[in-house]
């Protein structure tokens, strides 16, 4: 016991030698005009990463915090814009910015280890980074612009390609907002919000129908089981349909070991506007001790996995 107090007070005298300037200890507030961080390391480069790196961790800190608030208020207006994939993005935006107008505020070099607090001009920053948003945005509004005259297959598309960018978009429009607090990143967030519910209503007004070239309808049910998933409308009146898909199921039956063995090529066409815009074949293998027909529908169930595992977009809609 005494040897363990001996060796606590020898740490904290160590530690007041050291002497550690106070705007370390205490760094100062975020004011309207900068931004601060402060850090450590064993050379000034990795000090200054580190202090870069607290500068983004208080970032993250100030939008969650606005952010709880902004979504409590939306719940209560009956609103849900603001909660649809925001938060983790928001994280993964603030440690993507690079902070390259940061400069050195206070350095010391104590007992081989150096100190450093960072300040960022915030004007210059939002500057830069409202530069970069625009360019996103822009191209956001282009896309969706380019949906008019486009087939239903088409603008589902095009709406699916854009989805990564409008998150990254959304995700850019809020941390805009942590750096300028007069940028008015709820307008963005409620645009890219509409532009993904019109996927939404694409799917359901895209009527599609679903054929197959045998009779047993397995390998069609499941297709038809994850279009209804995916908010899209089936109708057997291919006519009428602005896609069709077609499944050509072409099965081998074998004997091996007492089991019935049925092993399927499928053929996925996908017809949109009269033309073919996507082929493509999934092999499976299906067993039953009982049947022919069990053994298909045991193949079934693995072309459901295939199309599960690979996702539906991909495989009928080729994306």
């Amino acid at each position: 016991m005494v040897v363990f107090s001996l060796a606590f007070v020898g740490c904290v005298n160590s530690k007041q030698d050291i002497e550690i300037p106070q705007w370390y200890l205490n760094s100062p507030a975020n004011t309207g005009l900068f931004l601060y961080g402060s850090g450590d390391g064993e050379n000034l480069e990795a000090a200054k990463s580190n202090a870069l790196n607290n500068m983004a961790a208080g970032l993250v800190v100030s939008i969650s915090s606005s952010l709880q608030t902004t979504t409590k208020t939306s719940v209560l207006n009956g609103k849900d814009s603001y909660s649809k994939d925001i938060s983790k993005d928001v994280k993964v935006e603030v440690q993507k910015i690079k902070f390259t107008n940061a400069t050195v505020k206070n350095s010391q070099l104590i007992n081989g280890r150096f100190y450093v607090l960072m300040q960022v001009n915030r004007i210059d920053l939002f500057t830069q980074k409202k530069s970069e948003f625009d360019t996103r945005d822009n191209r956001i509004d282009e896309l969706h612009g380019s949906l008019d005259g486009k087939s239903k297959l088409s603008q589902i598309h095009i709406l699916q390609d854009m989805y990564p960018m409008i998150k990254e978009a959304k995700a850019q429009a809020i941390v805009l907002n942590a750096i300028n607090n007069e940028f008015a990143y709820p307008l963005y967030v409620k645009k890219y919000d509409k532009y993904i519910d019109s996927l939404d209503d694409i799917k359901q007004a895209c009527i599609v129908s679903v054929e197959t070239s045998i009779q047993e309808k397995y390998f069609a049910d499941h297709i038809v089981d994850m279009l209804n998933l995916n908010k899209f409308k089936i109708s057997s009146n291919s006519p009428k349909s602005d896609v069709s898909i077609k499944l050509n199921v072409q099965p081998k039956y074998s004997m091996t070991n007492g089991w019935n063995i049925a092993k399927v090529t499928t053929t996925i066409s996908v017809i949109s506007d009269e033309k073919i815009v996507s082929n493509k074949i999934i092999s499976t293998v299906g067993r039953s001790s009982t049947s022919q027909e069990s053994a298909l529908e045991d193949a079934s169930k693995r072309f459901r996995e295939e199309l599960e595992s690979v996702t539906l977009d991909k495989i009928v809609f080729g994306k």
